[in-house]
């Protein structure tokens, strides 16, 4: 049985890269919650409704492509912006970013070597 401890190893990691970055930026801009809801059901036809909206700030609740291209256009900020915040990281920092994501959709593929 899996422990639901705060401090365990799973419930560190997160689903996304962007919740920090999403919740930064919202409220720099002065924007809630409701204000990212409507704007995304109104201007582009998405329906997420707060309660989605604060998981992915938690980083809860994966992202898809999609609705990570439209919140950055919608917050006039790039993808990048959006995933890593002010300035690209460099590729020790993406390792490390990678670390404490927790992947739910994907499995790691044995490689040739493995499989012989």
């Amino acid at each position: 049985m899996m422990s639901n401890k705060k401090g365990s190893h799973d419930q560190d990691k997160r689903l996304n890269l962007c919740g920090i970055h999403l919740r930064r930026i919202r409220l720099e801009q002065n924007m809630t919650l409701a204000d990212i809801q409507a704007t995304l059901e109104i201007d582009y036809g998405i329906v997420l409704d707060r309660t989605n909206l604060g998981h992915i700030e938690n980083g809860e609740r994966t992202v898809t492509d999609i609705e990570l291209a439209v919140l950055a256009r919608m917050l006039g900020v790039s993808i990048e912006h959006l995933l890593w915040g002010k300035t690209d990281p460099d590729p020790v920092e993406v390792g490390e970013a990678l670390k404490k994501v927790k992947v739910r959709y994907a499995t790691r593929r044995p490689s040739q070597s493995e499989n012989t």
